[in-house]
Formats: C-alpha cells, sequence, structure tokens
C-alpha cells in the first residue's frame, strides 16, 4: 500500500521501480474456474469487477484502497470445456474479449518446422 490521502490509501507501483508513465500489470489465468456460490456469483470475479468498476476495494479495517496504474489482464478456456463456467455480463462489459483459436495442423507444421 502507498501513501494515505482524505480519500483512503492509493496502492499502486513503488515511484523508486517504476517511472510515473509503467503500469503494473496483474495478470489472472483461467478466470472462469471458480464455480458460482450459493447466490450466483463467483467470489472473485466479484472483487475484480469492483477493482476495475470502481477503481479499487475496501480492506478488512474497512479503509478504501484506491488503485492507481495497475491494469487486469485474464485469460479463460471456453465455458464447454470441464470445470469451466460463463462469466457474467457484469464483468465481461469491463472487458474487451478476444478469442485465440487452437491453430490448424497446417500452422502448427508451419510454427514448429
Amino acid at each position: 500500500e502507498g501513501p494515505e490521502n482524505p480519500g483512503g490509501k492509493i496502492l499502486q507501483p513503488q515511484s523508486g521501480t517504476y517511472q510515473k508513465s509503467q503500469w503494473l500489470v496483474v495478470f489472472c489465468d483461467e478466470c472462469n474456474l471458480p464455480q458460482d456460490d450459493l447466490y450466483g456469483t463467483q467470489a472473485v470475479i466479484t472483487f475484480l469487477r469492483q477493482m476495475t468498476e470502481q477503481g479499487g476495494y475496501w480492506n478488512s479495517e474497512n479503509k478504501w484502497i484506491m488503485l492507481r496504474r495497475i491494469q487486469f489482464v485474464g485469460a479463460a478456456n471456453p465455458p464447454t470445456d470441464a470445470g469451466r463456467v460463463i462469466l457474467s455480463n457484469r464483468f465481461l462489459r469491463h472487458a474487451p474479449v478476444l478469442l485465440v483459436d487452437y491453430p490448424v495442423e497446417e500452422s502448427m507444421k508451419q510454427i514448429y518446422r
């Protein structure tokens, strides 16, 4: 956690390590693995959505932690794969979705020549 201001604390890349123009990228793999809870939500995905949507989160001491220069990137398999669930539209509205399909045999031969 970084400096505190009237709105709460600020979580950001360390100024000694990163330049002011650089961002910290948090990669979240297998985003659609957490199963729905009793209320039909995924706690981890809801937390990511809150941090993205509101720019921060409430810590265990009920203090607001503001995120600055932090970007979230995620990867997921199709929901048709075993153990995967569909991500909610409330979460997906914050992220551009890009599908990278498995390469065909001809492409694989060209890649691994």
